[in-house]
């Protein structure tokens, strides 16, 4: 990481985390000395857990990913209780195993939150190039529905991913 990006990336974190502290706490100005650890305390805990990377991002993909995220965030949870109310209750759980074809860590780390913020599916583990997914019901195409999740989160880092180079996952009962 060259010194320009890694002075972009601090001085952005320090805005994003101050106003979050600021908004959090309505502006209370008796709360920086708490603020202030907790404000570098995120910086730190950041910068270790999600390394900044030389990766450009797209405002088209993201708003696109927002949008899809909202849409099936409301399609899902209206199927799960859907099942959950239905007499039958027409569950099918296991688990599956996707392969990643994401590299990039912010990629990877943003496609896995997405696959748990989603009702019906739950990232378990990561073994290897493979995320372990629990989901409700198999019967659905839940590797398909995946593989749709992966390509809206490469579209916001503009990451290329290969369609041709994706392969069935498999379900573990």
């Amino acid at each position: 990481m060259d010194r320009s990006m890694s002075l972009t990336w601090l001085i952005s974190r320090i805005i994003v985390y101050t106003v979050t502290w600021w908004v959090l706490t309505k502006g209370a100005g008796d709360s920086w000395p708490v603020g202030i650890p907790a404000v570098l305390a995120a910086i730190y805990i950041d910068f270790n857990l999600f390394r900044p990377e030389n990766t450009g991002w797209s405002l088209g993909g993201l708003i696109a990913f927002v949008l899809f995220f909202l849409k099936s965030s409301v399609y899902s949870g209206i199927d799960v209780v859907r099942r959950v109310y239905d007499p039958r209750l027409p569950l099918d759980p296991a688990m599956v195993e996707y392969p990643l074809r994401l590299t990039s860590s912010a990629a990877r780390n943003l496609f896995i939150c997405t696959v748990s913020l989603l009702p019906g599916t739950l990232s378990t583990a990561i073994e290897g190039h493979k995320l372990v997914i629990h989901a409700l019901d198999v019967g659905r195409p839940v590797v398909h529905e995946l593989n749709i999740i992966e390509n809206r989160v490469a579209a916001v880092f503009k990451h290329p991913v290969l369609i041709n180079n994706f392969k069935t996952g498999e379900s573990k009962k």
